[in-house]
């Protein structure tokens, strides 16, 4: 049986003549039709444009209010741990810089509304003389709500200037402890500054949901003025309200007063953009020549068509059959009988026939096999109880539902995503990638705990495991199965801690402190000098006597908290039992811990606590041990700063000792 390309050269070899002289006429009489109906619909797709482009400064308007929420927001975070308004303030100062770039200015304000910083063009100021601010709405409902709020057009008290305020609360726990705000000065084109989207010739303008202007193309003169003020958009303005206001996503588009106008919200906000753009004047004589053009296109075509189609149709009679045949074979209902039915005879019409139906018997077995597995597959990824993707390239192929809802993602988002984009660190899938391989390499899956990025930004911790598709070639790609640990982590976290941690104190307990002690002592170099702190307190038990353990617990929490105060933030407190506690300090000279133990001493004698109708005072005995050569165990150096601890005790109390006891300190 002759190949299919030589059947196929000299079917295409008898018709070339025909087809040749076909397709230059009809290409002429074409180009010049489609030339002409190019205008008409550039005319007709003007609505379409305008509403695509409003829709792009929307989109763009929209991500820069996300920016702002997100700039205002994790100013509000860094402010939380302050713990006061003076802390809170000096903080803000620091950070004002970074809400520069997408505000013209910043303030920071109490929880009763008072100025505590201001940040714009002229610089960082404390304490400024602006005004409460307890009467502004914006603030009011922060306060009731504890939610971001965004406030209608205000005019500034001291400058006069007309601004909207972004404001975010700042949150200790469930409170609202002061109100950091971003203001957009309308006179400054804060609202819209966006560039993009913009079509030659039109006229952008923002309002609010009730057709205030915000910002327009032509400056401030018409700022504040309602829409229906401007005649290019005053007729689209009332129609826009006539039909209710709309705020659909998808736009409103209208044709009035001359003007092709479309209006888009801006998503999570209250204003809308509007553009307008002149109508084509050309639409009555463009109509008239289209007509003539397609007159004279029809008739040659059908001209050249007539004259070609009889002869064509002499010359392949059974061609008609074939292609038919060929027609059911690629209809949209499956053939049920791909083999039956194709035209017989001899010539190269037969020898094609024949071909096709041995190419279609061969491609409809393939295509059920095919078939079964994809339903296999699909079976397969949806009852998944873990994520499954297929990576290559460092690109997501496949990925089953599971795998799509971890990332907050469809399954057609999820296609194609760059696989770097789904690690929450910049270099975490090149890392990712170095562990697979070496895996692979050793001919193992890999599997490890990583941090991972929903599509919102958010990041989780999951188990991600990976294993090569094919272990001899790397290249086809890896099978991922992604599980959210997340909360297993924290749990996991959450126990580490109390495990090692004093549940009253907060202090490190017992276990935390021996291994602590084991480090220290088994790398000496690293961690000498190195001095333990064993503190007694004076006068407890009488406390616990008479005025009961809730109070003793209340002056243990003080006491740490006044031994933490005294000491470097890597320093060791811990609760050793009841009123006995220590201090490891690792690089500090024996004479620097006798001034930190004396600190400690002072501050635990300063501590003072009314108790019902008794004030509640105890002292301290501190022993403090060196660690020196002739220290061998952590028993050896225990007993040593127990019994420098035990001599001030002894020697009246509220002292501090050296071990061996050299110095005394009162």
């Amino acid at each position: 049986m002759p190949a299919f390309d030589d059947v196929a050269w000299r079917l295409r070899a008898s018709l070339v003549a025909v087809v040749a002289l076909l397709s230059v006429a009809a290409s002429v009489a074409i180009w010049l039709a489609v030339s002409h109906l190019a205008e008409r619909i550039a005319r007709v797709s003007d609505e379409d444009h305008q509403r695509a482009s409003t829709r792009a400064t929307a989109e763009a308007m929209s991500s820069l209010q996300h920016q702002r929420e997100a700039a205002l927001a994790g100013t509000a975070r860094m402010l939380q741990p302050a713990a006061s308004d003076e802390e809170r303030a000096q903080r803000f100062t620091v950070l004002a810089s970074s809400l520069g770039t997408v505000f013209s200015a910043s303030f920071l304000i109490d929880a009763l509304g008072q100025p505590l910083a201001r940040a714009d063009e002229h610089g960082v100021q404390l304490m400024p003389a602006i005004g409460a601010m307890d009467d502004r709405t914006y603030f009011q409902e922060v306060m009731r709500t504890r939610k971001p709020a965004l406030s209608q057009p205000i005019a500034g008290r001291n400058t006069g200037r007309v601004s909207i305020v972004m404001a975010q609360p700042v949150m200790d726990g469930q409170r609202v402890v002061a109100v950091v705000a971003g203001v957009l000065r309308l006179d400054s084109g804060d609202i819209g500054r966006m560039a993009v989207g913009r079509l030659p010739g039109a006229v952008r303008v923002v309002t609010d949901d009730q057709g205030q202007i915000l910002s327009h193309d032509g400056g401030l003169a018409l700022q504040r003025l309602p829409l229906s003020r401007e005649s290019r958009f005053a007729e689209a303005f009332e129609a826009w309200r006539a039909q209710g206001s709309p705020r659909s996503t998808e736009g409103f588009v209208t044709v009035a007063g001359g003007q092709v106008v479309a209006a888009v919200p801006v998503s999570e906000t209250p204003w809308l953009i509007w553009q307008a753009r002149p109508v084509s004047g050309l639409q009555g004589a463009l109509d008239d020549e289209l007509e003539r053009t397609l007159q004279w296109t029809i008739g040659a075509v059908l001209l050249a068509g007539s004259l070609g189609c009889a002869w064509i149709a002499w010359r392949l009679r059974p061609l008609g059959r074939l292609v038919r045949r060929v027609q059911r074979l690629t209809a949209p209902m499956a053939d049920a009988q791909p083999g039956v039915g194709w035209p017989g005879g001899a010539g190269e019409l037969g020898q094609l026939s024949s071909l096709l139906r041995l190419l279609a018997t061969e491609q409809d077995g393939l295509a059920h096999a095919h078939a079964e597995i994809q339903t296999r597959l699909r079976a397969v990824l949806a009852a998944a109880p873990v994520g499954v993707a297929f990576v290559r390239e460092g690109v997501v192929e496949l990925a089953s539902a599971e795998c799509c809802r971890l990332f907050g993602n469809d399954a057609p988002q999820m296609l194609g995503r760059a696989a770097h984009e789904l690690f929450e660190e910049p270099d975490g899938f090149q890392r990712f990638q170095q562990a697979a391989r070496g895996a692979a390499a050793l001919g193992v899956p890999y599997g490890g705990d990583w941090r991972l990025r929903r599509s919102d930004g958010l990041g989780f911790w999951a188990n991600l495991r990976s294993r090569p598709v094919d272990w001899d070639d790397l290249s086809l790609g890896e099978i991922w199965t992604v599980a959210d640990v997340t909360e297993q982590k924290l749990v996991r976290q959450r126990l580490e801690w109390q495990s090692r941690h004093d549940p009253l104190t907060g202090a490190a307990n017992r276990m935390f402190f021996d291994q602590r002690i084991a480090r220290v002592l088994g790398n000496r170099e690293l961690f000498s000098p190195a001095v333990l702190i064993f503190i007694d307190l004076d006068h407890f038990k009488p406390i616990n006597d008479t005025a009961g353990h809730l109070a003793g617990d209340e002056v243990l929490k003080l006491v740490v908290q006044a031994i933490a105060a005294q000491s470097r933030s890597g320093d060791l407190v811990v609760r050793l039992g009841g009123d006995e506690f220590a201090l490891l300090l690792e690089q500090c000279s024996g004479m620097a811990a006798l001034a930190v133990a004396q600190r400690i001493r002072a501050a635990v004698q300063e501590i003072v606590v009314p108790w019902e109708d008794q004030v509640l005072r105890v002292g301290a005995s501190i022993g403090v041990a060196e660690l020196t050569p002739d220290i061998r165990t952590a028993q050896d150096w225990v007993a040593a700063a127990d019994a420098a601890c035990y001599a001030a005790k002894t020697s009246g109390r509220n002292q501090v000792q050296m071990s061996p006891p050299r110095v005394v300190l009162r």
